[in-house]
């Protein structure tokens, strides 16, 4: 199948004639992951995005593979069946990694990792493994990316060994405090990724004494970069 021949076809699918506000036709819903996108109203929203988001970011970055993304995306979300959580995780993975492509889909601000959760998470000493999957952890510190300025970047660790990073200043993290507690939720895993190097996953993390929620990465640059 051609790229265009692609493109066409992800638009096509995501762009029906709409039922509970999906971006595909939900009475024409074929396997437990359509289903449940149909029946789960903040899901449903996400897929609504999808078809703007996927056309923005061809445009944006005509030179990178956005089909390949819209093939990862569809295999992971089927993957998930009928986990909320994980179907969950997939949208607001894929509409990330859209954005970092040119994008502009803003998640509707009463998605947050506690969401995600839906009150499950536990204390780990570890970070998420899963795609959907969440913890409890508590912040161990806040810290520009380099140096002593914020505006150049923002870093956070957290006491589960996990680590987030980003190269803007990031305010909805920077008011967080060492020992608050948060809920991290992993919702993106990178594909394609050379042996042994499992750099690139995003976790959407909140706050839950600020109420801060931000997604961001665990390493600076993706599995297979510098």
């Amino acid at each position: 199948m051609t790229k265009r021949i692609l493109a066409t076809a992800f638009l096509a699918m995501i762009s029906c004639a709409p039922a509970a506000a999906a971006g595909f036709d939900c009475a024409k819903a074929a396997t437990v992951d359509e289903h449940l996108v149909c029946d789960v109203p903040q899901i449903s929203q996400l897929d609504g995005l999808l078809n703007s988001a996927y056309a923005e970011a061809k445009v944006a970055s005509p030179d990178e593979n956005v089909p390949r993304v819209a093939r990862d995306f569809l295999a992971d979300r089927h993957a998930c069946g009928a986990d909320r959580a994980c179907v969950l995780s997939s949208y607001i993975g894929v509409l990330d990694a859209y954005n970092d492509l040119g994008a502009t889909a803003d998640i509707p601000k009463d998605i947050t990792a506690e969401t995600i959760a839906m009150g499950r998470a536990k204390a780990s000493a570890a970070v998420p493994e899963k795609v959907g999957q969440c913890v409890l952890a508590q912040v161990e510190a806040v810290h520009p990316r380099i140096g002593d300025d914020f505006d150049d970047g923002t870093g956070i660790d957290f006491t589960n060994e996990g680590y987030q990073v980003s190269y803007n200043r990031e305010e909805a993290l920077i008011g967080s405090k060492p020992r608050d507690e948060v809920v991290m939720c992993l919702i993106s895993i990178p594909h394609h990724c050379p042996d042994g190097d499992d750099r690139g996953r995003v976790y959407m993390t909140t706050n839950k004494r600020t109420g801060g929620t931000w997604t961001l990465a665990d390493s600076q640059h993706m599995c297979g970069g510098a």
